[in-house]
């Protein structure tokens, strides 16, 4: 494996036919379109199949306005059709700021959320920094609104924010065993927040990331929410997804607390068995959350996904808990630059077998231009936004 050139954080980019796009996300319908999506949707809103299996795809950074540019959503349709998943994820910076109106904002949304929705895909997501960037606009659209909104389809299962908890897109989700009326995995959702505040204590963050982390309450509530499921149906092993990476990312490639040179990289990519690739930054938040001591001291979450990053693409077993990103898949933002502006294009999938001693089994990517989707770095924004709902 290469490490390649550290390219840097890039500046946001602000961002063929709706109709024939419409006509292609219409295609093949997905495993649980039969099962109706509000169908336990406070308890159980997913499930194995009979075969014991379940598939998660996890898209990141869609991050566009509301002419998305068009292969982000034909990209999505084809993993969709190619991995039939039980369930779908975008995973923070859905939209960007460029929407001038909260109908703008909802075609936005729209534009990425059909490749589930058209196919009865059960699907999800997250929010990232720049969700709410349509607010300088006079949009109105605040996280909570977006997840009003998004609710009212009927194949999402997000849940609604959680009185007295940091973020409006945290959630668990418990995935069904497919030979019982009980758990045999889960999900977790956070919402990593925006940016960090001008100042606390009189001090402000420069020569720091500067971007938000899991707050204390987020913590509290996903270490209650785990014990309560532990007493009543034992220890559910789960997946955790969020947007904003955490520090133990950083730590992990370099095998190293406080540096960031590549020295130490080889002997970190051997003992964590990492594997993907790092072109960018790690842009955590301000401050070490303490999440992940969190999540040690439960055991109950195997894997940490993210995204943030969008040229970042690796993952490996940091102590016990796998941590890694999942590629951006949005072709309206920045990516690797020149001619290779999009070649990183891509999601994640993740298997599951309840059959298996530790359930998940496997993690691998997909990238847009292995599945004859269109390199040209220029832009293909869609003539007009999709149809809304």
């Amino acid at each position: 494996m290469t490490n390649s050139p550290n390219l840097g954080r890039r500046g946001l980019i602000a961002g063929g036919s709706a109709a024939i796009l419409a006509g292609m996300l219409a295609s093949a319908p997905g495993a649980n379109a039969a099962v109706p999506a509000r169908q336990g949707r406070a308890g159980m809103p997913l499930a194995f199949g009979s075969d014991g299996k379940f598939r998660i795809v996890q898209f990141n950074d869609t991050q566009d306005g509301p002419r998305t540019d068009r292969r982000t959503i034909e990209f999505m349709g084809r993993v969709l059709d190619a991995e039939k998943p039980g369930f779908a994820l975008i995973n923070g910076d859905v939209i960007n700021g460029s929407p001038k109106s909260a109908l703008e904002v909802r075609q936005a949304i729209n534009n990425v959320v059909q490749p589930m929705e058209s196919r009865g895909v059960k699907w999800a997501l997250t929010f990232g920094n720049h969700d709410e960037d349509s607010m300088e606009n006079g949009t109105g659209m605040t996280e909570a609104r977006m997840i009003e909104f998004v609710r009212g389809y009927e194949h999402n299962v997000n849940a609604g924010p959680e009185k007295g908890v940091e973020g409006s897109s945290n959630a668990q989700l418990l995935i069904r065993s497919g030979s019982s009326n009980k758990p045999a995995f889960g999900i977790w959702l956070l919402d990593s927040g925006r940016y960090a505040p001008d100042t606390v204590g009189g001090q402000d963050f420069d020569g720091l990331m500067g971007y938000d982390w899991i707050r204390p309450s987020q913590i509290q509530w996903y270490r209650d929410a785990s014990v309560a499921t532990e007493q009543k149906y034992g220890k559910v092993q789960s997946l955790m997804f969020f947007h904003i990476p955490l520090f133990e990312h950083h730590h992990m490639w370099f095998g190293s607390q406080f540096s960031s040179d590549d020295a130490g990289h080889a002997a970190a990519v051997k003992k964590h068995g990492i594997v993907g690739v790092k072109n960018e930054g790690v842009y955590t938040g301000a401050f070490n959350s303490g999440l992940y001591a969190a999540l040690q001291e439960r055991g109950d979450v195997r894997g940490v996904f993210v995204g943030h990053d969008h040229i970042n693409t690796y993952s490996g077993d940091y102590f016990g808990i796998e941590l890694g990103y999942g590629p951006g898949t949005g072709f309206g933002t920045y990516g690797l630059g020149g001619d290779k502006e999009h070649h990183l294009r891509g999601a994640r999938v993740f298997e599951l077998d309840e059959k298996a001693e530790k359930v998940y089994t496997a993690t691998r990517t997909v990238f847009a231009k292995d599945l004859g989707i269109d390199m040209d770095p220029k832009k293909q924004p869609l003539d007009e936004p999709l149809p809304l709902p």
